[in-house]
């Protein structure tokens, strides 16, 4: 009986790509290599950016498709690394969209609810909660109104879309995350994938948090990268919202130590293609 598809790299997908590895004479390490990579997709393996991408969107649990409501006070979140409306990228994305493809917004939500979504990502914040809230439903406001939710569904599965989340999704916070492993982290893959992080969930390190990775390194020389980014990790969820830094500190640590718990769910995060090697500017470019 074949299992369904739930999108979580798990025990079975580790098992399964054990087996193939070991009847393609590959190291049965059940972790995605190069070699792995090449082999299923007939392709060179992904960049740096879009395997950071990948782990940061696992951990974010939207894909190109999710919107909820304003549970969080960022009014509407949607996309494959949560998007805000209040945080101005959820209207970058759907600008680009209805520049580019004009037609892709009235075929999602219906001509009105287009027009009142473009209207909307122009308004004032206060204009935005109170849309946000009529659309929210539930105890705790996460869910969003199912015409609305269908819509964003529909919007998130056309390609050209998801091109356009990626596009913002780099020039927002991986720019952001290159600038700040320059100042704080050293040139490693795990590096990037930390400061990514960082970058989509804390909006990058502020001058709180940069004084209290160096106060958390205190220049000692040598440490071991997973040492040196467990102490940033931890520096960076104490600065963090209180009601945030478990789940701060659970994605930070996970990604220093390979491997954790988020959100319920075990990571590794060499399934992700990522690990303690060197990185050059042409990987972060």
């Amino acid at each position: 009986m074949l299992a369904s598809v739930d999108g979580i790299y798990a025990g079975q997908t580790t098992q399964a790509l054990r087996l193939w590895q070991a009847g393609k004479r590959l190291n049965p390490s059940g972790a995605i290599d190069e070699l792995t990579w090449q082999g299923l997709t007939n392709t060179s393996g992904p960049s740096l950016f879009r395997r950071c991408l990948a782990l940061t969107a696992a951990f974010e649990g939207h894909g190109y498709t999710l919107a909820v409501g304003n549970f969080d006070g960022a009014y509407l979140t949607w996309g494959i690394i949560g998007f805000t409306l209040k945080g101005g990228n959820l209207g970058e994305v759907i600008k680009r969209v209805h520049s580019r493809h004009p037609t892709l917004l009235e075929d999602a939500f219906g001509g009105d609810r287009a027009e009142e979504l473009l209207g909307i990502i122009s308004a004032s914040r206060d204009e935005q909660k109170v849309w946000a809230d009529s659309l929210s439903e539930g105890a705790k406001k996460h869910f969003l109104r199912q015409d609305w939710r269908d819509g964003f569904e529909t919007l998130g599965n056309r390609g050209e879309v998801r091109a356009i989340q990626d596009e913002v999704a780099r020039e927002v916070y991986w720019a952001r995350a290159v600038k700040d492993m320059a100042k704080y982290g050293a040139m490693t893959e795990l590096d990037a994938a930390l400061f990514f992080d960082t970058a989509v969930q804390n909006g990058g390190v502020d001058q709180e948090k940069g004084d209290a990775i160096r106060g958390a390194l205190n220049n000692e020389p040598g440490l071991a990268t997973k040492d040196r980014l467990s102490r940033i990790a931890k520096a960076i969820a104490a600065k963090s919202k209180s009601e945030f830094q478990a789940d701060v500190l659970s994605r930070r640590a996970t990604i220093a130590s390979g491997s954790g718990g988020v959100h319920g769910v075990t990571y590794s995060v060499e399934n992700w293609g990522l690990g303690d090697f060197s990185i050059t500017e042409k990987d972060i470019r």
